[in-house]
């Protein structure tokens, strides 16, 4: 990746890989919107190729499918339709358009509030498979509810947030139970269990948006990733995208000594990280602090020394 950085910087620092606290956000948010949105797009192809696999397995589980098949097909379908509702929401969110701003679209938000009605068809039949599709309800109300009351209190001038979402739910521990290889042949689990994929997906996309507007002032709580750094210029992997060339703030959190650096940065380099469904963007580091910069360039000393220390031993 030397040509991410600028070329002169780049004889002068060297680079490593890191692990580190991180957040990144762009200098400024997007002007003139309904609502306030930081200007980062969080369906870029990674994460839409990602979404759209994760619906067509879906489709592919049901296609098998012998016993009740109308109506599990009937309930998935719905399913899916709310589970996309909610992610045309969050899209809509991302880029600025304020929900409440369209009357007929608040409404129709607030009445996905009462849940999942195919589901209901199976609560004497097949009670087992009714607690299955109400384990995902829960899980998609909770959050659904999260949005409703942050779009509720937000504006053009603050995207407002109560902490970070919540996570532990039941759905979780039944997903984790299904994903093991006993049930790769059942095509029912293998629906439910990519509809419940498919779900996380979309909240996995909401839970950017929300911290992006919570995280900023608790470091302690920046996600740790794996980086190349040097004291001119960062490259990190992430699931949203940020405009090439946009400016950016990048905050490092070293916990170790309880300090925060932050550096202005221009986005120089992105790539599409396919198999790992992030992306990957290089920022340049633009008129860094002197102290900070001193300070990350020790940081990355330090990080060289015990990288040939633990080569030492070999």
């Amino acid at each position: 990746m030397h040509q991410w950085f600028r070329k002169g910087d780049a004889r002068r620092f060297h680079r490593v890989d890191m692990t580190l606290q991180s957040f990144i956000i762009p200098s400024s948010p997007l002007e003139d919107r309904e609502i306030y949105a930081i200007g980062v797009n969080y369906f870029p192809n990674v994460v839409t190729s990602k979404l759209e696999a994760l619906k067509f397995a879906t489709l592919n589980s049901l296609d098998r499918i012998q016993d009740q098949k109308t109506t599990i097909s009937g309930i998935v379908n719905e399913v899916i339709q709310e589970i996309e509702f909610f992610g045309n929401c969050l899209k809509d969110i991302s880029e600025g358009r304020h929900p409440k701003q369209d009357m007929h679209y608040w409404m129709q938000i607030k009445e996905k509030l009462s849940g999942f009605e195919e589901i209901k068809l199976l609560l004497k039949s097949s009670p087992k498979t009714y607690q299955y599709f109400k384990l995902i309800e829960d899980k998609y109300l909770k959050l659904l509810n999260h949005l409703v009351n942050a779009i509720n209190l937000s504006s053009a001038d603050d995207f407002v947030v109560e902490g970070r979402l919540p996570v532990g739910f039941k759905l979780d521990e039944m997903v984790k139970k299904f994903q093991h290889p006993q049930f790769s042949k059942i095509p029912l689990i293998q629906t439910i269990l990519h509809l419940a994929e498919l779900l996380d997906a979309y909240i996995e996309v909401y839970r950017q948006i929300n911290d992006d507007n919570y995280l900023k002032y608790f470091p302690n709580e920046w996600p740790l990733r794996k980086v190349n750094i040097s004291a001119s210029g960062i490259a990190i992997q992430t699931p949203k995208r940020f405009p090439l060339y946009s400016h950016v703030n990048v905050y490092l959190y070293f916990e170790s000594s309880a300090k925060t650096i932050e550096f202005e940065g221009r986005v120089v380099d992105i790539r599409e990280m396919e198999a790992e469904k992030l992306e990957r963007i290089a920022i340049n580091f633009e008129f860094p602090n002197g102290n900070d910069q001193n300070f990350l360039q020790q940081e990355i000393q330090k990080q060289e020394v015990k990288e040939c220390m633990k080569y030492s031993f070999y």
